[in-house]
């Protein structure tokens, strides 16, 4: 059965697609205070800080005079954010609104490469109908000078679709579309965009405050980087004790037109890849252990922690290795025997089948006898300043 606990509300998606040589697609992190995302090609502070951009979906609401849009906001007005559910696949945040009764739920999972959907559910106990406007929310950091494309800044316009909007490098570069569509019969009716450099800044916009917004080439000062905050407001009715049902995307791509594709894609298929990573979250816990009776509870959740991360750096066949392969960790995933021999130890636990695998193949695939520590393109990263190309045995990390 999987876990449903009150796990820490923020945290790492999987994506499969991602690798360090071949295919750095990027990782899928949180952000305050309802927001996942990219981050390209991985997180930063692993390579001096040599990313490429963030690129993040999150979620701000109006409610008659109340604005929740930071997460400053949300702590102001008291609402409580936890989640219930984090699995490799699928992420889900809980928001109370006590004031009016309001329950929001936005569980974010990866549709596909370039699509990262979004699956909103909005009750309320009120007895009345409740009007409410849902901020759809691309939140976006771009560093110009990792870039090799003739590019000077960013656009914002509003999509190709009804309620979508669009967010792109000029003159060259990679284009960002995110968008809503109902999933019921809930009637939206999506507004004008805001555009800003900041979430605090859309926060001031939502209020009716005058807020500049960023010309095409605008950077930090400190940094250099290209910040901006682009917001699509979809207003709905909720009925009382009624569950309304949005389903949002955010697709990115080398175009206008592939990015397009890949939104209205993905919210064709958001349903059903919600379905698969239900599928295959379920049929690996029917299988791992959970820690039940009295222990505390932050050791029940640890335990699940640990095993999700595990399944997370599992990586899929990618390059030379024509097998699964134990990653080591989620950033810059490489093969080490040292760290694969105490993950598939500790995987044997929940999948005995998949362990015995990933740990064969790591002896199979091996280009030298000592197996040295490689990437998924046959590089060695490990090689000592005589020239002599390393591997690390298990007991680098095994307790002796």
């Amino acid at each position: 059965m999987i876990p449903h606990d009150d796990f820490t509300p923020h945290g790492y998606l999987d994506n499969p697609y991602h690798s360090w040589k071949l295919n750095p697609s990027g990782v899928l992190r949180s952000m305050a205070p309802l927001g996942m995302g990219w981050h390209v090609p991985n997180l930063g502070s692993y390579v001096r800080n040599q990313f490429q951009y963030t690129a993040h979906l999150t979620i701000g609401l109006k409610i008659n005079d109340l604005v929740l849009v930071t997460a400053e906001d949300f702590s102001r007005h008291g609402c409580t954010i936890t989640s219930s559910l984090h699995t490799k696949n699928r992420f889900e945040y809980t928001c109370f609104i006590q004031r009016y009764g309001l329950t929001l739920t936005a569980r974010y999972f990866l549709i596909q490469e370039h699509a990262i959907g979004c699956i909103l559910s909005l009750t309320t106990t009120s007895e009345q109908p409740l009007p409410v406007t849902c901020y759809l929310i691309h939140h976006h950091v771009h560093n110009p000078f990792t870039s090799r494309l003739w590019e000077h800044g960013l656009y914002a316009l509003k999509g190709p679709g009804e309620c979508s909007a669009m967010l792109g490098l000029a003159s060259e570069g990679d284009v960002f579309v995110h968008g809503v569509r109902a999933a019921d019969d809930t009637r939206l009716a999506c507004g004008e965009l805001g555009y800003t450099v900041s979430l605090a800044e859309i926060s001031q916009w939502i209020r009716g405050r005058a807020v500049v917004q960023p010309h095409i080439t605008q950077s930090q000062e400190d940094t250099g980087w290209q910040v901006r905050t682009l917001a699509l407001p979809c207003s709905l009715t909720l009925e009382s004790h009624q569950e309304h049902i949005l389903n949002a995307v955010l697709a990115r791509g080398v175009s206008q037109d592939q990015a397009y594709q890949h939104w209205e894609d993905g919210i064709e298929e958001i349903a059903l890849a919600e379905v698969e990573h239900h599928r295959d979250d379920e049929e690996f816990w029917q299988r791992a252990p959970q820690l039940s009776g009295d222990w505390p509870d932050s050791w029940r959740r640890s335990w699940v922690y640990d095993l999700e991360t595990l399944r997370m750096v599992i990586r899929p066949s990618a390059g030379i290795i024509p097998h699964p392969w134990d990653g080591m960790q989620l950033q810059a995933p490489r093969e080490v025997l040292a760290e694969a021999a105490m993950d598939t130890l500790f995987l044997s636990y929940a999948d005995p089948e998949l362990a015995s695998e990933v740990i064969l193949g790591h002896f199979e695939s091996a280009l030298h006898p000592n197996l040295p520590c490689m990437r998924e393109d046959g590089s060695y990263n490990m090689v000592a300043d005589d020239g002599q190309i390393c591997g690390t045995a298990p007991e680098w990390g095994f307790p002796l």
